[in-house]
């Protein structure tokens, strides 16, 4: 089961496994906005930068469209996108407090994909 891409990252010189907030909150359904929800739960629960997540800063593109004597023009404009990476327990944790049927899903997810990696080292260390 996929539910959420999960993904190796650098955090504070470990490699572990981390999700986009920006794509767990999409799951979650949050109906917040994302910059929003995702600095409030930082702050309420005290997630700490290069600890518990980082920040990735990206260039997008964002096309803009304009309708010109019944002809449509796009044009693009680079923007800044700010993805914050999260640790799976800061991913858990995040999920666990939205209260909801997919948050419990997803926090379930979560803990699968840590039983898995575990799983995974134990039988690598086991062959060697």
């Amino acid at each position: 089961m996929k539910l959420i891409p999960v993904t190796n990252r650098t955090i504070g010189n470990h490699t572990v496994q981390t999700v986009n907030s920006r794509e767990l909150h999409s799951f979650l359904e949050s109906k917040q906005e994302f910059a929003h929800w995702i600095k409030n739960r930082i702050a309420q629960y005290g997630f700490a930068e290069n600890i518990d997540y980082v920040i990735v800063e990206n260039l997008s593109m964002i096309n803009l469209s304009s309708a010109n004597n019944d002809q449509i023009s796009s044009k693009a404009r680079p923007q800044k996108r700010i993805d914050y990476f999260v640790t799976l327990s800061c991913a858990k944790e995040l999920a666990m407090v939205e209260r909801t049927a997919k948050g419990r899903e997803a926090r379930l997810y979560f803990i699968e994909c840590e039983q898995r990696l575990l799983a995974n080292l134990k039988d690598r260390s086991q062959n060697q």
